[in-house]
């Protein structure tokens, strides 16, 4: 059986994947530093305010970052997208493009 990922270790594997660091997240999704070293090292976890604001800062879902991701609705994935693709990098686009044509196999 697959382990799951817990809060803080999806949270430190989507900053690593952004190339992001705990500051960039803390001064873009409006939380003191201190309070995100808190929830990347996994001694404290966020409300739903502020994870709402992270997951749309890391443009994923909440349901990503909390382990409920299992079955995300597509209307779910497409406004993520839509709300997050002026902030993608070129690289970032054609990461996601490739994503959606390997699930339409």
């Amino acid at each position: 059986m697959e382990q799951e990922c817990n809060f803080a270790e999806k949270l430190s594997c989507v900053l690593s994947q952004r190339g992001m660091t705990q500051r960039e997240l803390a001064n873009l999704a409006g939380v003191d530093e201190c309070s995100m070293s808190r929830y990347v090292n996994g001694t404290r976890k966020p409300c739903m305010d502020v994870l709402v604001r992270m997951a749309r800062t890391l443009g994923v879902s909440v349901e990503y970052l909390t382990g409920n991701d299992e079955k995300i609705p597509v209307r779910e994935i497409m406004n993520l997208v839509c709300d997050n693709v002026d902030r993608m990098s070129d690289a970032q686009k054609l990461e996601l493009i490739g994503i959606l044509a390997a699930q339409s196999r």
